[in-house]
């Protein structure tokens, strides 16, 4: 654009802001900026100046769409199109404090002018809210916020002071970990600094020379994660501004405001760093480092109080952001964070892992809504949903807050795949399960039992034990008919990771520790496992796991719907490698050949506690199969049943019971 078409457009935009002279088309300043003319008459819409024809609104909008990038080089864009929001605010009121939802998939024609003004603001935060952007148009952006910031991420109760500097220390190292790669290594690592941006406001942020040019960044807003694909509507899709640390001295904004973060990239080294922040607030921000300890007197009587919407946990291992809300009342961060450390170090065992890992274990997030479709792994994981309307009494009775001994079993089941640790074919949904009943065992001492029932079922069905996991797989279809479990028998089921369960309860948790960490060694030495082993990959699986145990594992893993797929070649390896039959699996499977129902009588009493009802014809996978079985399970079907476990017996122990002491030399891995 020439200058004096910017000087005539930037003088307009003026005038349309103060409301002193009536509208005026963009052509008549001299100027034929697509980008311009679009945006002005959208606020020609929004003034009222101009009634609204059925698809004008829309076509406006995808036209500043298409030109959006045009932003950062037009002055008189960007004060056009923050008049457009600032008007809308005023007159109509902010987007979600005055409007119901948004929705991609049912929109309104009513819905035009809020659609568009959504889009507006989308592209003045990604286009403009940047390390250029901020120092091309440094005081078009002072002061300008959006007024939908009262609602996600929430109000500011308080001002800042310019003249006051905040100084907090952080870990400016993100080291490589030893092992296999786990999902979104390759992110940064987040820091909290417990200073908060004010909406329209600018923050300089003060760092050492050691972060500068480095591929450090500043992130102001944590809520990092895209909602572009979600139908619902409930935020601007994308809501965090990222800043290149190219100074000692580095200015930030963001129209919604946020928490300042610094993001430390994959391998950095620069260290416990220093860092400052100059005229923002400060939020609730409890560490639990090392180097920086928050006493549960601090945070009662100080870092609770602060004025910021959202607070910020983090030790080595944990780290979450959740509604101040949620914690003004909690009186005793420091036990919270010590079993969420607690829980995650038996994690790490479990997956092989050093428990000092490059960053936290597992990073914790509250959103307006999920992250994904359904639950989902993630750094950060955003499986926790609230309503910034609702009331509160200043604690969350959520697990997030409550700790990790009351945690639902998503909760554990996506940190499963987020370690991305190989599983047999099948297992992608079940064995990711097991991270659950460790915790609960080990680190909160729940009876197994218990641990295992509530790995799936969040009431902690004392009726579903191991034992009647067992009943429950020996009564389907597929356990008689060739002993394969199929996925979808596994997936979100009790008997799908009950080999493993079984497997700790016989040979001890670190059995499945060592058997994780040989595969990480394998990763390390340049031969990946398959992330799903198939065929005979799955006769390695066994055998490997079972070189851990330090016996032969295969027919309870056999029992268990996984029988071996080469028996030969299988035979020879397990001879080789001196694993000889267990007497602790042959009593285990002899128990559950026990306890199979003997008669229709025995079948429908486990039946209806199991289904909580009689077993539905219509219901899923195995509920179908004791539905079919309630009518004609016999003595005869009893035998069957019985027989299959029995060939079990007579191909791995033809000789009957082992000694019962465990005779096998231990074949560990390293």
């Amino acid at each position: 654009m020439k200058k004096t078409a910017i000087i005539k457009a930037a003088s307009l935009v003026g005038m349309l802001i103060t409301g002193s002279v009536p509208f005026v088309q963009a052509q008549e300043t001299g100027t034929h900026d697509p980008l311009l003319a679009a945006l002005t008459a959208l606020h020609r819409h929004i003034q009222g100046q101009e009634q609204t024809q059925p698809g004008t609104v829309d076509a406006l909008t995808t036209d500043i769409t298409r030109h959006k990038q045009e932003l950062i080089k037009s002055e008189a864009a960007i004060r056009i199109a923050q008049a457009i929001v600032a008007d809308f605010d005023q007159s109509q009121g902010p987007l979600w404090l005055k409007h119901p939802p948004l929705h991609q998939k049912e929109k309104k024609p009513e819905q035009a002018i809020q659609w568009a003004v959504f889009w507006v603001m989308q592209h003045l935060l990604d286009e403009l809210y940047t390390t250029d952007g901020l120092t091309r148009h440094h005081a078009l952006l002072d002061g300008f916020r959006f007024g939908c910031a009262d609602h996600f991420p929430g109000r500011v109760t308080a001002q800042p002071d310019s003249n006051t500097v905040y100084t907090v220390r952080i870990n400016g190292s993100y080291p490589e970990t030893w092992g296999a790669p786990v999902m979104h290594m390759e992110l940064p690592a987040r820091k909290p600094t417990g200073a908060y941006l004010a909406p329209g406001t600018i923050v300089t942020v003060t760092v050492p020379q050691a972060l500068v040019g480095k591929g450090y960044q500043i992130r102001v807003g944590a809520h990092s994660w895209d909602h572009q694909k979600k139908p619902r509507v409930l935020r601007l899709y994308r809501v965090s501004a990222l800043y290149d640390i190219n100074q000692t001295d580095i200015e930030v904004a963001n129209p919604l405001g946020g928490g300042i973060y610094i993001e430390v990239p994959y391998k950095a080294d620069a260290g416990i760093v220093e860092v400052s922040v100059r005229n923002a607030v400060r939020a609730p921000y409890f560490s639990w480092k090392p180097f920086h300890r928050t006493t549960r007197e601090e945070w009662q009587t100080v870092e609770r109080r602060h004025p910021a919407p959202w607070a910020d946990f983090q030790s080595e291992r944990y780290m979450m952001q959740v509604p101040t809300s949620w914690v003004a009342a909690l009186e005793a961060p420091d036990t919270l964070m010590e079993n969420w450390d607690k829980a995650l170090d038996v994690c790490s065992d479990l997956m092989g892992r050093p428990r000092a890992f490059g960053r936290e274990v597992l990073y914790n997030q509250v959103d307006l809504q999920l992250r994904g479709r359904a639950f989902h792994p993630g750094y950060p994981a955003g499986n926790r949903m609230y309503d910034p309307t609702e009331e509160t009494d200043g604690l969350s009775k959520h697990h997030l807050v409550q700790g990790p001994q009351v945690a639902h079993n998503y909760e554990f089941h996506e940190l499963g795949h987020g370690f991305l640790f190989p599983k047999y074919a099948g297992d992608q949904e079940s064995a990711v399960n097991l991270p659950h009943v460790a915790v609960m065992h080990l680190a909160f001492g729940q009876d197994l039992d218990v641990a295992f029932s509530g790995s799936r079922h969040a009431d902690n069905d004392t009726f579903k034990t191991i034992e009647t996991a067992a009943v429950e797989w020996m009564m389907s279809d597929n356990f008689v008919a060739d002993g394969v479990m199929l996925n979808f028998e596994r997936a979100y089921q009790l008997k799908g990771h009950a080999k493993f369960v079984d497997v700790a309860r016989l040979f001890g948790w670190e059995t499945i520790g060592r058997f994780f960490r040989g595969c990480h060694q394998d990763s390390l030495d340049g031969k990946p496992w398959p992330r799903n082993a198939a065929g005979e990959e799955g006769d390695t699986y066994t055998l490997r796991l079972s070189q851990a145990a330090g016996a032969d594992l295969r027919p309870l893993i056999h029992f268990w719907g996984i029988p071996v797929v080469n028996p030969g070649k299988s035979d020879a390896e397990f001879q080789a490698a001196g694993l000889k039959p267990s007497a602790k699996v042959y009593d285990q499977l002899v128990r559950y050949q026990s306890v199979i129902p003997a008669d229709n009588a025995a079948f429908r009493a486990y039946a209806a506690k199991w289904w909580g009802k009689q077993p539905d014809p219509k219901g899923f996978t195995t509920e179908r199969n004791h539905a079919a079985r309630w009518e004609t399970y016999d003595e005869t079907g009893a035998r069957k049943v019985s027989d299959t476990v029995q060939a079990i017996l007579d191909r791995y122990f033809p000789a009957g019971r082992p000694a019962d002491a465990e005779t096998s030399q231990l074949n560990r891995q390293t």
